[in-house]
């Protein structure tokens, strides 16, 4: 999981105006200013999983993501947070049609409430990964959060977070620190595009790793 840097410069002049006008709901809200929004803050990765997604349009018309509330809307905070900018978040669509037990992120979350948090720094120190992409932590609440209510240990986010981390080890030209430093700087910035790299973190974590080893 990767620390989102939520800024009151990013949010959409068109929800600060539908926010300001009495009587308005999320359903007023220009949801794709909202998605632009939330991929540039986001380098274009899922809050949750950090696989890519988009604003494009899939082949039913609907964007590649979804607008996550991380203080659910149905809830007492939600209620309050519905149009707060820093309570929203860029999502994949998390496996949505297809069964149950490979739905994942806010599809597989709902309405649960979270221990981890992206928009909090430490998220990054909660959140550990193997060499085979598993996804871990030594705290039992975030625990919880990662294999049972977001779901990110099934096959294809393991495989995904797997390939991120052997394609930054093959770059490598050799395993001396300045080599790991500069493989992970660079991972740690978006490219001209303003992407990050899918699953980042777990190849910086392990780069990180080594680097201590060493």
């Amino acid at each position: 999981m990767k620390y989102i840097l939520k800024a009151a410069g990013n949010e959409p002049q068109s929800l600060k105006e539908v926010r300001s006008t009495p009587g308005s709901t999320y359903d007023d809200c220009n949801k794709a200013d909202i998605r632009r929004a939330l991929l540039k803050e986001q380098g274009h990765i899922c809050a949750y999983c950090m696989s890519r997604i988009s604003n494009d349009l899939d082949m039913m018309g609907r964007p590649k993501m979804n607008i996550e509330h991380y203080a659910a809307q149905s809830g007492e905070d939600g209620e309050k947070l519905r149009l707060n900018y820093f309570n929203m978040l860029g999502v994949c669509t998390g496996g949505e049609g297809g069964p149950a037990h490979l739905m994942h992120c806010d599809k597989s979350r709902k309405n649960t409430i979270l221990t981890i948090d992206p928009r909090r720094p430490q998220c990054e120190d909660l959140v550990k990964y193997t060499a085979n992409g598993t996804v871990f932590s030594g705290d039992e609440r975030v625990e919880t959060d990662l294999n049972q209510t977001l779901n990110l240990n099934i096959r294809s986010l393991k495989s995904g977070r797997a390939a991120a981390i052997q394609a930054a080890k093959i770059t490598l030209k050799n395993y001396s620190k300045g080599a790991i430093q500069q493989q992970i700087k660079k991972l740690e910035q978006t490219g001209s595009e303003g992407k990050y790299e899918v699953y980042c973190q777990a190849a910086i974590y392990i780069l990180r790793k080594k680097l201590h080893q060493l």
